[in-house]
């Protein structure tokens, strides 16, 4: 969010905590349950999305593999919303 504002807000009152966050490595989740790290906390930028749907990310392709039964169900629901949506972009 500070990128965002910084870029749009003509001061340079923001600068100082842009280089703040900067440095903070940011964190996300592996979806897999199962998954062997702590938490299923990874470094955002090594994770891997739903290569389908784009809605989950994983640590690994062994724990997308290992989730797949779980994430199916779910998955097949967020590509037919997303298909829906876009066929209603294409119609507008």
């Amino acid at each position: 969010l500070v990128k965002f504002f910084r870029k749009r807000i003509p001061c340079s009152c923001l600068d100082a905590k842009y280089d703040e966050v900067k440095s903070i490595t940011k964190m996300g989740f592996c979806y897999n349950p199962e998954c062997s790290i702590p938490l299923g906390k990874v470094e955002r930028s090594k994770t891997m999305y739903c290569s389908r749907c784009r809605c989950v990310t994983y640590c690994s392709p062994e724990c997308q593999k290992a989730d797949w039964k779980l994430h199916r169900p779910s998955c097949d629901e967020c590509v037919a919303r997303i298909a829906k949506f876009d066929a209603k972009q294409q119609d507008t």
